[in-house]
């Protein structure tokens, strides 16, 4: 008989109504969110089908030095469909989206300043078989390791993430910024999930572009035992990702926003036993990062990445997860 495992997400988000003006709230202020977004969101709320698979192919097919140039002048344009996917797909959508796509468990990352760990737990507090959250602390506490430990102690966390560009840290500054972080991290057994890639925010205020894949070594080489996790593959830095994956090996890498054939590679370089699926929901939709996954991957790589390896990241038993079948 066929063992059947359980798929997971590793890389999920939710952004409530409220939370939403904390994301470049200066920009939101402009003539061109004020009165123009209104208008342009209830035209791409029809064009999403056509639209959004442009988008998402250009994203997954361009990430060289002169795309990455040609994204960064589209900052307010991307702003302007983040802010509309989050307000369109929320949790409901979430769960709804893993029932559609047999996802059995979903990882939801804190974002702070934007998404705080408490409000997403009050939010999934219902559905902890499906969800679990990864908390986060922004660069602006003082003791992070205080805030976030009590989160670990009562296990109401599997994991920690880091965003350099929203919670405000600085490449060449991570490890002094973070060693509190992944000291805690490698004394619980959780990892550390941390974003890679660029962003254009460049005409956006309030946001930078401060950490390049190059400038995590310090911190990864520092806590030989604490597990991180690359976001994206690094994306367009995907070639660095691997390397550097190459080199530590408490380094895995999550696939979201990578094509089939940087997802190979990825597995190729490190092992299947090293790479996550993660979508990025619902920046990118789970069943597109699901499609690229199966095409990269053969079966017995496609229970790995997808079940076997986040289950052990998150210290699942099977029998905790109600199974699905993979085809």
């Amino acid at each position: 008989m066929e063992k059947i495992y359980p798929v997971i997400d590793f890389h999920c988000h939710v952004v409530s109504p409220q939370e939403l003006v904390r994301i470049c709230p200066e920009d939101q202020k402009t003539a061109f969110f004020k009165f123009i977004v209104p208008a342009i969101e209830k035209i791409a709320h029809f064009s999403e089908p056509v639209h959004y698979r442009f988008l998402r192919y250009l994203a997954l097919n361009f990430n060289d030095r002169l795309s990455l140039l040609a994204w960064g002048y589209c900052g307010e344009l991307g702003l302007m469909e983040t802010l509309r996917l989050f307000k369109t797909y929320d949790f409901s959508r979430l769960l709804q989206s893993m029932d559609q796509n047999n996802i059995n468990h979903s990882v939801i990352y804190s974002l702070e300043p934007v998404t705080y760990t408490n409000e997403l737990l009050e939010l999934t507090k219902d559905h902890r078989d499906k969800i679990t959250i990864f908390a986060s602390a922004c660069n602006d506490i003082k003791d992070k390791a205080a805030y976030l430990e009590p989160f670990l102690k009562q296990k109401r966390i599997g994991g920690i993430k880091i965003h350099p560009i929203v919670g405000g840290f600085f490449g060449d500054e991570l490890l002094p910024q973070t060693r509190d972080i992944a000291a805690l991290a490698t004394e619980y057994d959780v990892p550390i999930s941390i974003h890679t890639g660029h962003i254009p925010v460049e005409r956006l205020s309030g946001l930078k572009d401060l950490t390049d894949v190059p400038s995590l070594e310090p911190l990864i080489a520092a806590f030989p035992k604490c597990t991180f996790v690359l976001n994206h593959m690094g994306w367009e830095s995907w070639r660095r990702a691997l390397e550097l994956g190459q080199k530590y090996n408490n380094i895995m890498v999550e696939t979201s926003w990578q094509p089939a054939r940087t997802i190979r590679r990825g597995v190729d370089k490190l092992g299947a036993h090293r790479v996550l699926f993660g979508s990025d929901f619902p920046l990118f939709q789970q069943w597109q990062a699901l499609k690229e996954v199966r095409k990269a991957l053969s079966k017995s790589e496609f229970q790995q990445v997808t079940s076997l390896n986040a289950m052990r990241l998150l210290h699942m038993e099977s029998n905790l997860l109600s199974p699905c079948k993979i085809g």
